[in-house]
């Protein structure tokens, strides 16, 4: 698997999270917004802020919340233009140790849409926030961007009936002019 050198990185030792928790602030520079809308293939990143709150929750398990805002460039999928949109959004992490002696379950998923991802823990102790950030960001931009003035003209317009719909000839007229009468 190929590995990525992320653009937005902003390394946390998890050994060093004070029992009181710590909070980030953190702001994408130019170079790194430029690197991030390459990686997302899209126009442009025009700002991305983030707060990030990092708490020891146990022994060995790390809670990570965030909210981020980003402004984006992206190419309505209709006219084809480019246009801005803003782009918001939170997400929720623990880091666990791998549980070994955990059994194994088949075919069991518990989905709490309130509840945070469950995450092994890095293997060096280190949490990337900044990336975290970048990963939920590229989950929260629209997969059809659409321009908010921008219409399909040819579905409206026949909805409209403005435009008559196409008369085709029907495939078997030809059959039906060599018909004997």
């Amino acid at each position: 698997m190929k590995q990525i050198a992320p653009e937005f990185s902003h390394i946390v030792d998890a050994r060093l999270i004070p029992a009181a928790g710590m909070e980030l602030r953190l702001t994408a520079d130019e170079s790194q917004r430029r690197a991030l809308a390459k990686r997302f293939d899209i126009p442009a990143i025009d700002s991305l802020t983030a707060r990030v709150v990092l708490k020891r929750t146990g022994r060995d398990k790390i809670r990570v919340s965030a909210e981020f805002d980003a402004r984006v460039e992206q190419v309505c999928v209709v006219t084809l233009e480019q246009f801005a949109q803003d782009v918001s959004g939170d997400f929720r992490v623990a880091y666990a140790p791998e549980q070994e002696d955990a059994p194994l379950k088949l075919n069991e998923i518990d989905v709490d849409p309130d509840e945070e991802d469950v995450v092994e823990y890095p293997a060096d102790g280190k949490i990337d926030a900044g990336e975290l950030v970048a990963e939920y960001l590229s989950l929260a931009l629209d997969p059809f961007p659409h321009a908010p003035d921008a219409v399909f003209h040819d579905i409206e317009a026949a909805e409209n009936d403005e435009i008559a719909p196409e008369k085709t000839e029907n495939p078997f007229g030809v059959l039906e002019k060599l018909k004997i009468k």
